[in-house]
């Protein structure tokens, strides 16, 4: 279904890169707006994506686009066209590929991996959420987590010691991050599904992904909390960056080390994206999607877990 667009798609990037791309475009996944906590506030037709990822994104210096749910292969290929990487955010859904932002997610990752496969550098990072929808894609949808209680802890990251040198993310962090990671508890948990070891072998993830960092919940089960595909610039985190600078309503960390450590995962992404030359050919199609176009709407108010959101309506 995909290749004989793919072929005209790779070709129409066939260029030398001589310098990195400045001009990074991200798009972040929009989402249901019936899973979250302000859902009584706002029409059900509408989506969101949280402001905190947008601002991350934007404090790495990238621009953001929202990427909708429910579109045809085909608006997705020309996403994948334009941009140069994608965000799957944290928050919830139904946990099939078939609608909504599971689809949207396993329509960009099989996409995105014949891109790669092309040689043509093309990033995708999922975080909570992100981070178990594209295991599922990775695996045809089949559903490989177990239940935990994983929510409001913070927690330092443990490296599965075999991982360390493989690992995309750790084999160059700066030792300051790499200490304050390993050591204090400041990455943010709030998930209530857990990617087990014995599954993610079992279910043949291992093919696909290696797993780099992991972690207890509070009944000290162990879960893997940080995946890198072996081929591929995807990465997935379990736990939320996005929330040590941005985020307030819960007990999140918000120390100095904290929000610097914190930066380090969008600046590696962001700084992935800068490698491919992916591009709007148009500037007035690329100034009419930004997310600029879109205002900010406050939900903290309402005790979401969110400070705020942009709302899109896709009856649209």
């Amino acid at each position: 279904m995909y290749l004989p667009v793919f072929l005209t798609l790779i070709l129409s990037f066939v260029v030398k890169l001589t310098i990195c791309n400045e001009r990074p475009v991200i798009g972040i996944l929009t989402q249901e707006v019936y899973w979250s906590s302000f859902k009584t506030s706002v029409p059900l037709n509408t989506s969101y994506i949280a402001a905190s990822y947008v601002k991350s994104i934007e404090a790495s210096g990238g621009r953001v686009v929202p990427v909708f749910t429910n579109r045809t292969t085909a608006y997705y290929v020309d996403v994948v066209r334009k941009v140069n990487g994608i965000l799957v955010p944290g928050g919830g859904c139904a946990f099939n590929l078939s609608s909504g932002i599971g689809r949207s997610t396993n329509e960009i990752f099989q996409i995105a991996k014949i891109v790669n496969k092309f040689n043509d550098h093309f990033p995708i990072l999922g975080i909570c959420l992100g981070f178990e929808l594209l295991l599922m894609a990775s695996i045809k949808g089949k559903f490989p987590f177990s239940k935990c209680n994983a929510q409001d802890m913070n927690l330092p990251l443990t490296l599965v010691p075999e991982m360390e040198a493989k690992s995309v993310l750790f084999r160059n962090m700066p030792k300051d991050i790499r200490n304050t990671l390993l050591t204090k508890s400041v990455t943010a948990n709030h998930h209530t599904k857990c990617m087990r070891e014995t599954n993610f072998t079992s279910m043949n993830l291992d093919k696909f992904w290696n797993p780099i960092t992991e972690n207890n919940d509070k009944d000290n089960l162990t879960f893997i909390s940080t995946i890198e595909a072996k081929n591929y610039p995807f990465v997935g985190l379990q736990f939320h960056p996005e929330k040590n600078a941005y985020e307030w309503e819960k007990d999140d960390p918000h120390s100095w080390s904290a929000i610097y450590s914190a930066r380090y995962f969008f600046d590696w992404f962001v700084n992935e994206c800068r490698k491919n030359k992916h591009r709007y050919i148009r500037k007035s199609t690329l100034n009419n999607e930004l997310i600029y176009n879109y205002p900010t709407t406050y939900v903290g108010k309402l005790h979401s877990a969110l400070e705020q959101v942009y709302l899109f309506n896709e009856s649209k």
